[in-house]
């Protein structure tokens, strides 16, 4: 089946329409998103060639994607591209999704980093790679270390760091929290905080369970790291729940912690907390 690519986009977006009203879709900036995708062209190549024809096998490629994504498959899984601080990073379903939120953890980080002249940091739970990717960018005299529990992870990270900071100092460890040797001066973290029985959208159900979930309470992942943060003398940045504050100001508190501070995300919400261990 020949079609123009007028008729696609207007069949595609129909479909759209119709699927589940909770995945939030963008029927047309998807469908024309998807359909640049397949082609390799813009998007605004679409409403200057809006008469073209494509052939058969590219429209039956194009109606698999838009099927997927009126499943609720996330768009950044179907084109294996997610933007992050100004960049496209490659993603897949062996990582989480970057969101906007979490780039309060660069802004901070940068910060934290001008401000107390440090230049050895870890990432604890380096997914796809665009936390240590982004800070290797703005900081290059660093030196970083980064673990995941999940080898698959780290394979993705290495594709993003390997398209961005190819020479930059970025060592890579298949582990949980940070190996006793490794001695950082920050440690930064977008650690898993969602409660165990959180019900969870059907698009977040193509995401990892490991990079999601922690526990009943959703803290047992941060109260592991603040935990390794007491026993040295290092700065700790991570995101947390927006409900997470109180919990975690106790946690933190009790633990040691100094100069503790809670930042908001774009939206007013609690997104993230640093903290200091030591002397």
């Amino acid at each position: 089946m020949i079609c123009s690519i007028d008729t696609l986009l207007e069949d595609s977006i129909s479909r759209l329409c119709q699927a589940d009203a909770t995945f939030e879709l963008k029927p047309r900036y998807e469908s024309e998103l998807l359909l640049s995708f397949l082609l390799g062209v813009p998007r605004t190549y679409l409403h200057t060639h809006s008469t073209q024809n494509i052939e058969s096998a590219l429209v039956q490629r194009f109606y698999t994607l838009i099927n997927e994504r009126a499943k609720g498959k996330p768009i950044e899984y179907i084109t294996h591209q997610a933007n992050f601080y100004g960049r496209s990073f490659y993603v897949d379903e062996r990582v989480l999704i970057p969101r906007p939120e979490t780039e309060i953890l660069i802004d901070k980080a940068d910060e934290i980093i001008k401000k107390q002249k440090l230049d050895s940091i870890a990432e604890v739970g380096i997914g796809s790679g665009i936390i240590t990717t982004t800070l290797a960018l703005l900081h290059p005299q660093c030196q970083f270390f980064a673990t995941d529990i999940s080898e698959q992870a780290i394979e993705v990270s290495k594709r993003n760091i390997t398209t961005y900071v190819p020479n930059a100092n970025i060592t890579l460890q298949c582990c949980s929290l940070l190996p006793s040797h490794i001695t950082p001066q920050l440690i930064i973290s977008n650690p898993p905080y969602i409660k165990d029985d959180y019900p969870i959208s059907t698009p977040l159900r193509y995401e990892p369970k490991i990079a999601l979930f922690a526990g009943k309470d959703g803290l047992e992942t941060l109260k592991s790291l603040i935990n390794e943060c007491a026993t040295r003398q290092v700065w700790l940045l991570c995101e947390m729940g927006y409900d997470q504050k109180a919990a975690l100001e106790h946690i933190l508190e009790q633990n040691g912690a100094k100069h503790i501070c809670f930042y908001k995300d774009l939206s007013g919400w609690d997104r993230a907390f640093s903290a200091y261990f030591g002397a």
